[in-house]
C-alpha cells in the first residue's frame, strides 16, 4: 500500500506534466487519482499500475477511491469553484490542498475549504514538461505536507521557496508566463531573419538554435547573463549595432517591464 495518494483535479498541459514527473519518480510512494474529462492524452498514464483516471470526481467516489492525502487543483481559476464544489469524498479533514492556479490565493481557498484547511499555493511553468521547469512554493504548512509538495513539484524541475505569498502575482508574470516571451523572442528573430534576406525556413533553424543554445549556455555556468552579453558585444561591432536598438529607453528593457506589470496586474484581477 502506497503512503500516499494524490488526487490531481485537472490534468491538462501542466497537469499532464506533473503527472509524468510523477511516474517518472521512482522514490514517491503515492498512487495517483485522476480526474480530467478528456482522456485521449493520457493514455500513457492508463497503463501504470499507480495511476487511476477518472472523467469526474462523482466517479472517483462510486469507485470508493477514498480521500487522498495531497489533492492538486491544476484546473484554470474560473474552473476553480466548480472543482471544489465537486471534490466531495476525495478530501476529509486530513486531507492537504495544492493550487498551481494563476492568481488564487490561499484566503480565497480557504474561504470555501474551511479556514482550517491546509493550502499551499505553487506557480510552476511550461518547461516543466521536458523536467527543466522552475516551480516556486508557497507553503505555510507541516514540514511533512511541505516536504511532499517540494517532491511533488521537483519531479518536473527546480523549486524555490517563498516566504511571503504576496509575490507570488510578480513571480506568476516572470517565470509562470514567461516562457511565452522566449518563444515570441525566437518567433519575433525568426520574423527579422526573413526580412533580413533569409529562407524562412533557415531563418526558423537558426532563431530557435540560437535561444536554445544561449539558453543551455546560461544554465551551464555561473556568469551573470549581463556579462554573458558583454562577453559577446565587441565594441563597434554587428552586436553592439543590435543591441543599441534593443536597449534605447524604450526597448526591449521597458517593454519587459511593462509586459510583467500587465501579467502581474491580470493575476491580481483573477483573484478577485
Amino acid at each position: 500500500m502506497a503512503d500516499n495518494q494524490i488526487a490531481l483535479i485537472g490534468c491538462g498541459k501542466m497537469g499532464s506534466a506533473l503527472l509524468e514527473g510523477w511516474l517518472r519518480d521512482d522514490s514517491l510512494d503515492a498512487q495517483f487519482i485522476i480526474i480530467e474529462p478528456d482522456h485521449s492524452h493520457l493514455g500513457w498514464a492508463a497503463i501504470d499500475s499507480r495511476a487511476s483516471l477518472y472523467t469526474d470526481c462523482t466517479a472517483a467516489i462510486a469507485d470508493n477511491v477514498g480521500a487522498s492525502t495531497m489533492i492538486v487543483l491544476a484546473v484554470k481559476p474560473q474552473m476553480m469553484d466548480a472543482a471544489l464544489a465537486a471534490i466531495g469524498h476525495l478530501c476529509d479533514t486530513k486531507s492537504t490542498y495544492l493550487s498551481i492556479a494563476a492568481g488564487i490565493s490561499t484566503c480565497w481557498l480557504k474561504q470555501r475549504l474551511g479556514s482550517d484547511a491546509v493550502v499551499l499555493r505553487a506557480m510552476p511553468n511550461t518547461p516543466a514538461a521536458v523536467g527543466k521547469g522552475i516551480t516556486a512554493l508557497f507553503a505555510d504548512a507541516p514540514d511533512a505536507v511541505r516536504d511532499l509538495a517540494h517532491q511533488l513539484l521537483s519531479a518536473v524541475g527546480e523549486v524555490v521557496h517563498l516566504d511571503n505569498e504576496g509575490l507570488m502575482d510578480a513571480v506568476t508574470a516572470v517565470s509562470g508566463s514567461g516562457p511565452a516571451y522566449v518563444f515570441l523572442l525566437a518567433e519575433a528573430m525568426s520574423m527579422a531573419g526573413v526580412k533580413a534576406g533569409l529562407p524562412e525556413s533557415l531563418a526558423k533553424e537558426l532563431a530557435k538554435a540560437t535561444v536554445c543554445g544561449a539558453g543551455a549556455l546560461m544554465a551551464s555556468v555561473d556568469t551573470p547573463p549581463a556579462a554573458l552579453r558583454e562577453n559577446v558585444t565587441s565594441k563597434g561591432g554587428t552586436t553592439a549595432a543590435a543591441l543599441s536598438v534593443l536597449m534605447a529607453d524604450e526597448g526591449l528593457s521597458q517593454l519587459m517591464t511593462e509586459a510583467v506589470n500587465a501579467a502581474k496586474k491580470r493575476s491580481i484581477e483573477l483573484g478577485e
